[in-house]
């Protein structure tokens, strides 16, 4: 992929491991752990290429969605805090998670998850 803005009102980057470092810096990665008391996540923005963090370049929240759903929302500030968040999903085994992060300068970007 190309490391130019894509810009589209939602980049949602399907294939992680062919994704370009301007995808990979934005894209959101999920990682899941299986629990007793549901699935773990954590979403970590800039997984293999970082994301700015500074006044003027930064994540400002990343938010999980169960379907059509908000089920969490995280805000973020610029320099203090970094792109990683994690919860705890009591959901069925099959169901599509999407994370979606916004940056204050590239917009909206997605992944998504089966558990």
């Amino acid at each position: 992929m190309s490391d130019a803005p894509i810009l589209e009102p939602l980049n949602l980057v399907a294939d992680f491991d062919a994704a370009g470092d301007f995808e990979k810096k934005h894209t959101p990665f999920i990682v899941v752990e299986q629990a007793d008391d549901g699935y773990h996540l954590s979403v970590t923005v800039g997984h293999e290429v970082a994301h700015p963090n500074q006044p003027d370049h930064w994540i400002g929240w990343i938010e999980l969605l169960v379907g059509d759903a908000a089920v969490a929302r995280f805000d973020l500030a610029p320099m203090v805090t970094a792109p990683v968040v994690s919860v705890v999903l009591d959901v069925e085994a099959g169901t599509v998670v999407r994370a979606i992060e916004h940056c204050n300068l590239h917009g909206l970007w997605a992944s998504e998850v089966t558990l």
